[in-house]
């Protein structure tokens, strides 16, 4: 079933881009060994060059990467041929600015540490993080990097926690690695030289990325000419994943081979590559409000691919080239207006069509400045009844979630009237000062499944408590009631898999001020836990009351609501350049200018591309001939419920009695599929005793399409609908 609502993969625990800072790019790397003491074994890894700082890698993953900024006084040098029995001089000289501009190789050690008798320093700091006795020494001499740094960040892996920052007065030794090659050091150090050098970062790292690429254009078109391959096509290229932009080529050669090479910020490097008959579907992308992205799904891949490239020129001579190839799986051929109808008519679920609009709305799983976005549906978590037959149950979904709350909407139409008071006002006035969707909204609910994420976007913590996740009803006050916030969910909550929910890692995400422990989510009590959580939001998405109410939602987000006057008189009128066509880039005259542009862009949420120009159409209720049901069928389904809390029962017993972590996961798994059948038949019960109290036909509400073995099976999959494909309608583009 396309798409994976598990796109965000969990990152490993060797070195990534989740390591950097926003808007940081990593380079390249060197074989290197950390001699951590004069007494200690060394610790062989990889230390990383990065725009803004070192990272050094431990090969073992149970001990904690070491982060070393430029702007924490980093000052490095290379010393030649260092002898092994120098060790010990060299670390426990206290190496001060004027003695660190000498030529160490130069110097008498010896005569200085002499002279520094009485403050002879140890390296405590390195000892306690990297602590192990000497088991080999030194044989050869070798080329070392000397380093000193006011501070170290240090990265634990296991388990994954905030950055600790630490004072640094220690002498930090790397012997290289004679396996590195000579042109890899040489590029290792004139990168480092000029990125501190450099009078503007943001022009040096652009400059070097472009030189970088074309280099590398030039040098793969003649490699693969004297091979005897013929290329298509070869063009410089941007990888978008979540964890951030990967550059590189992207290439087409004669034999329908598709290669993506990275280059730079990478720090795997590893090639993808695909035959043409990998391709599954592709659709043009709009990424950061430019019309230059194609995103690609593949047969054999649970996520797709987006690639950015460099202008919409390039972009369209690549997905044409495509289109003439396999005109079947372009998406363009699939019309908004198919898709609605398929819907209207009753043949997709809400969720299915939620996914779709996201997807021709060019909201991307890969990109976290557009993630796919879902509605608030209910209103209530505090009681214990799930009450989907109450519209109480449910949020108005007529008004965006900035207008809920109308006191606070007074405020919002207040703010909007100063502004239009002011005829210099610049940007345009607006109402709501945060986004519904944006990067840290995406993170601030998934963050017991990737912290690493929330630790990247918060410089190396995770944030204050108050600013934690800590539960649904908690979020839904907040986010009803505080005055920067007007968030909705990620499709996540209509999903399977509740990992999201449950803090598996055990991390540990703070204690509020009433002396709380933040653990797992808090689930509302209508929820028995959190897979039962899940179920219970998705029975709610499909319900008649959203199935007669999700049009006007959609016409706030995806419709003709969205933006203009429509949007003023809706309240729902977001900062300005959350829209596209508030945003030139060509008015951006510096490198400056363009980086706050992008950061607004990337970070603080974009209005979907609108699909649809006038109001969308209701659903049609699907009646059906005869649901009035005989008692022998409600005695048989009583009976299956029954037989299901049987088993329930004894599944809990078994859970509750086991000693076998392994058989514990097992049964648990057992127990939410159990759980999630018991939830359908209670909704069936539940719908059969209406209709026998009325002895009215009703509307089927809840059907197989909640198994997800079912769901496989038989679930509306619109990307594989071939009778969806109407080339006779204009193509979305």
């Amino acid at each position: 079933m396309f798409p994976s609502i598990n796109s965000i993969k969990k990152p490993n625990k060797s070195f990534n881009l989740l390591h950097l800072e926003t808007q940081e790019q990593y380079f390249l790397s060197l074989k290197v060994a950390l001699i951590p003491s004069a007494r200690s074994d060394e610790i062989r890894g990889k230390l990383h060059l990065c725009s803004r700082s070192l990272v050094f890698e431990p090969k073992s993953s149970q001990l904690p990467l070491m982060k070393m900024k430029y702007s924490n006084g980093l000052f490095m040098k290379v010393i030649k041929n260092f002898e092994p029995k120098s060790l010990g001089l060299l670390l426990s000289i206290r190496w001060g600015p004027q003695l660190m501009q000498e030529d160490i190789d130069q110097l008498d050690l010896a005569s200085i540490l002499n002279q520094q008798k009485g403050e002879q320093k140890s390296n405590e700091l390195l000892d306690k993080l990297y602590n192990r006795n000497r088991k080999n020494t030194i044989q050869l001499s070798c080329n070392c990097f000397f380093i000193k740094v006011d501070k170290l960040f240090i990265v634990n892996r296991n388990p994954i926690s905030p950055y600790i920052t630490e004072t640094c007065d220690d002498n930090i030794l790397f012997t290289i690695s004679k396996s590195n090659s000579k042109q890899i050091l040489i590029r290792f150090l004139k990168l480092y030289q000029g990125i501190n050098q450099a009078e503007d970062e943001f022009t040096f790292i652009n400059q070097t990325i472009q030189q970088t690429l074309n280099d590398s254009l030039v040098e793969h078109k003649q490699n693969v000419g004297s091979e005897g391959h013929k290329i298509e096509f070869v063009h410089k290229v941007k990888l978008i994943k979540p964890e951030g932009s990967i550059f590189g080529l992207f290439s087409i050669q004669r034999e329908e081979i598709l290669q993506f090479i990275p280059l730079i910020n990478s720090p795997s490097g590893k090639t993808l590559q695909f035959m043409f008959t990998d391709i599954k579907y592709f659709l043009k992308y709009r990424y950061m409000f430019k019309n230059n992205g194609i995103e690609f799904w593949m047969y054999n891949k649970k996520r797709s691919y987006l690639f950015v490239f460099d202008d919409q020129t390039t972009q369209e001579s690549v997905f044409k080239y495509f289109q003439k190839k396999a005109s079947k799986h372009c998406l363009s051929a699939l019309t908004k207006e198919k898709i609605a109808e398929e819907w209207t008519n009753g043949n997709m679920s809400n969720f299915d069509y939620l996914m779709a609009l996201n997807t021709l709305a060019n909201r991307s799983f890969n990109d976290l400045s557009a993630y796919p976005v879902f509605p608030w549906v209910i209103a209530e978590y505090n009681e214990k009844d799930f009450n989907v037959n109450s519209p109480t149950f449910f949020r108005d979904l007529s008004k965006p979630m900035g207008a809920l709350n109308k006191h606070r909407l007074q405020k919002y139409k207040a703010f909007y009237k100063d502004q239009l008071k002011d005829k210099k006002q610049d940007p345009k006035p607006y109402l709501y000062p945060t986004h519904y969707s944006s990067p840290g909204t995406v993170v601030y609910y998934m963050i017991r499944k990737i912290p690493e994420f929330v630790i990247k976007l918060q410089n190396g913590v995770f944030g204050p408590t108050d600013r934690i996740f800590r539960g649904i009803d908690s979020t839904w006050f907040t986010t009803l009631n505080l005055h920067a916030d007007s968030k909705e969910l990620i499709p996540e909550f209509y999903g399977l898999d509740s990992d999201f929910l449950v803090n598996c890692d055990k991390l540990e995400l703070g204690i509020t001020q009433d002396g709380e422990v933040i653990d797992d989510a808090v689930i509302p009590p209508w929820a028995d836990n959190a897979p039962d959580f899940l179920a219970k939001m998705r029975i709610a998405l499909e319900s008649p009351y959203v199935q007669a109410n999700l049009p006007l939602w959609i016409d706030l987000i995806f419709g003709n609501k969205a933006s203009g006057n429509e949007a003023i008189q809706n309240d729902n009128l977001f900062y300005p350049y959350t829209y596209a066509e508030n945003v030139n880039w060509d008015k951006c005259k510096t490198d400056i200018e363009r980086q706050a542009l992008e950061i607004q862009v990337t970070e603080f949420g974009q209005v979907p591309l609108q699909l649809f120009q006038s109001a969308h159409p209701q659903r049609k209720l699907k009646i059906q001939g005869n649901l009035k049901q005989s008692e022998d069928e409600k005695r048989e389904l009583k009976q299956q419920n029954q037989n299901l809390q049987n088993k329930i029962q004894k599944l809990t017993q078994q859970i509750q009695e086991s000693q076998d972590n392994d058989q514990v996961l097992q049964l648990q798994a057992q127990l939410g599929a159990l759980q999630w059948e018991n939830e359908k038949l209670k909704f069936n019960l539940e719908t059969f005793k209406q209709e026998m109290l009325t002895n009215k036909e009703v509307i089927q509400t809840f059907n197989s399409q909640f198994d997800q073995e079912e769901f496989d099976k038989n679930g509306f999959d619109f990307l594989n609908d071939d009778s969806l494909l109407d080339s006779s309608k204009k193509p979305i583009s």
